[in-house]
Formats: C-alpha cells, sequence, structure tokens
C-alpha cells in the first residue's frame, strides 16, 4: 500500500508540473483555463475505463481535486459570486470546483461583472434569486445579455429538490458561438402573460421539453409594458447548439414571444453536490 500510495503522490507532481507548463501556453495565448467541455470529457473517459471496486462517486471526487489542483496550477482567476447568496453557493461551490479554487464574494453585481470583464475573475456563481435581481433593472439587464453567458448550473448542496430560484449557475463572459450539443437552456422571455409563455413556446419547440421551470421577474420591459420571465428547459434529446438555438428563436417567434438566450449548454447534472 506505501509503494502504490508513493507511486500515485510521484504521477500526482508530475501532472501539476505539466498543469504548470499548459498554464504557460494558456496565458501566452490569451486562452481560458477552465474549460467544462474537456473536463467533462475527462471525468466521462475516467468512468468508461475504470474498473474494480472504486465507486464512480468516489472517482468522480477524486477528479474533482484533481482538476481543481490542476486549475490552480495554471494559474487560474478567483471565481466570483455574490456576498448576498453565499450561504448557498460556496458550499456547493467549494463542493463542486475543489478545495483548491479560491471564492471572492462582492457585495455587488457590479463588482462581480467588472472582475469577469478585465480577467480578474474566471467565472461567477450566481443563484436564480440572483439572477432574477439582476434582470429585472434594465441597465443591468442589457449589460448582462450583450457580455455574459451561462456555461452550467448545479443544485445546492442542501437540498436537491431546490426550485430555480436556489439553483446555482456558472456564468462567464459571452462567448463567440454555441459549440457542441446542448440539451439544457436558460432563457429570458418577454411575454404579455407569463402565465402560458413557457407552454406557448413548449408547443412550438419541435423537441419538446421533458421539464421547463420559470421564474417571474415582477418588473415590465420598456417595449409594451410586457412582463419578463425566467426560463429554465431541459429538452428530451440532446441537439447540437446553432440547432438548437435555432428551433428556440423559431419556436418564440412563432408563439409570439420576445426571448433573449442566457445560457445554451448540457444538461447532465456534471457539479450535482
Amino acid at each position: 500500500m506505501d509503494r502504490i500510495d508513493l507511486r500515485i503522490l510521484r504521477l500526482l507532481q508530475q501532472r501539476t508540473k505539466l498543469s504548470d507548463r499548459i498554464g504557460q501556453l494558456k496565458r501566452r495565448h490569451g486562452a481560458v483555463i477552465y474549460v467544462p467541455e474537456r473536463e467533462r470529457e475527462l471525468l466521462a473517459h475516467a468512468r468508461r475505463v475504470s474498473k474494480g471496486k472504486l465507486p464512480a462517486r468516489a472517482l468522480d471526487a477524486i477528479y474533482r481535486e484533481i482538476l481543481s489542483s490542476s486549475r490552480a496550477a495554471q494559474g487560474q482567476a478567483p471565481i466570483g459570486l455574490l456576498r448576498s447568496s453565499a450561504a448557498t453557493v460556496l458550499p456547493a461551490g467549494r463542493w463542486c470546483f475543489g478545495a483548491c479554487d479560491e471564492f471572492l464574494p462582492f457585495t455587488s453585481w457590479t463588482g462581480v461583472a467588472a472582475g469577469l470583464e478585465k480577467d480578474s475573475l474566471a467565472l461567477a456563481l450566481l443563484t436564480g434569486g440572483d439572477l432574477k435581481n439582476i434582470l429585472q433593472a434594465t441597465p443591468a439587464r442589457r449589460r448582462f445579455l450583450n457580455r455574459f453567458e451561462v456555461i452550467g448550473d448545479f443544485l445546492p448542496v442542501t437540498d436537491h429538490q431546490s426550485g430555480l430560484i436556489e439553483r446555482i449557475f456558472i456564468v462567464t463572459p459571452r462567448a463567440k458561438g454555441t459549440d457542441g450539443n446542448a440539451s439544457r437552456l436558460l432563457i429570458l422571455i418577454e411575454c404579455k402573460s407569463t402565465v402560458n409563455a413557457v407552454k406557448s413556446l413548449a408547443n412550438s419547440m419541435p423537441n419538446r421539453p421533458l421539464q421547463a421551470e420559470h421564474l417571474a421577474l415582477g418588473s415590465r420591459s420598456a417595449r409594451g409594458g410586457r412582463g419578463l420571465l425566467l426560463a429554465r428547459l431541459t429538452l428530451g434529446q440532446a441537439m447540437e447548439g446553432v440547432e438548437t438555438t435555432t428551433r428556440l428563436l423559431a419556436a418564440g417567434k412563432s408563439a409570439g414571444l420576445g426571448l433573449h438566450i442566457l445560457g445554451v449548454y448540457p444538461g447532465s447534472e456534471d457539479y450535482d453536490g
């Protein structure tokens, strides 16, 4: 057992040295350190090739910490969050990302947004309630829609039955285009009636969502006094990201809804606490 432990430690040290070199290359070329698609692929591969008595949950936990230390070795910036929701976000964030990731609380979204835009934050974790507060105000909503996107979400540690308002969303600066398969969509709907908006959208989608959660923002947009609704849709079948976006916009137009896409991403609970 001691000899095996020594081999593991040596391999981890080798991996850390390689991560440091990769981080230098990424910084030189302006590449991002946190690449969720790559991490999902690595975890999926590890599960496929793993044999023996090591449970999948244990494997996930081990690799979660390996990836966390790798991001730290590459020099990843801190993860931003709002101090007002830290009691919900921090326990889940530490569990889902790892012990080597640094979390930095801010008193307002303005500070988090500035950190993301200046690359002093790698990403931000916001609850559905945080998003609701941000999107209610027109200037903040426009800034969010133009500059940021949601690339994933997960549940808080304390309650696996939490609604949309407590679910935690991963926010980054907006990328150019949507790549890969996706089965989850986070959208902002402008509608005359928030009661039937999601139902109308679901009926207009060629691939109907299996699940639809929505949250009324309690405000009115400037255009025609229409209401605002934050909605999270989970499709019954994964589709290519660009195709998903195209079909969603067509469905919104057919249903007479104003749609803003906040995020299109895989729907599996990759960060389930």
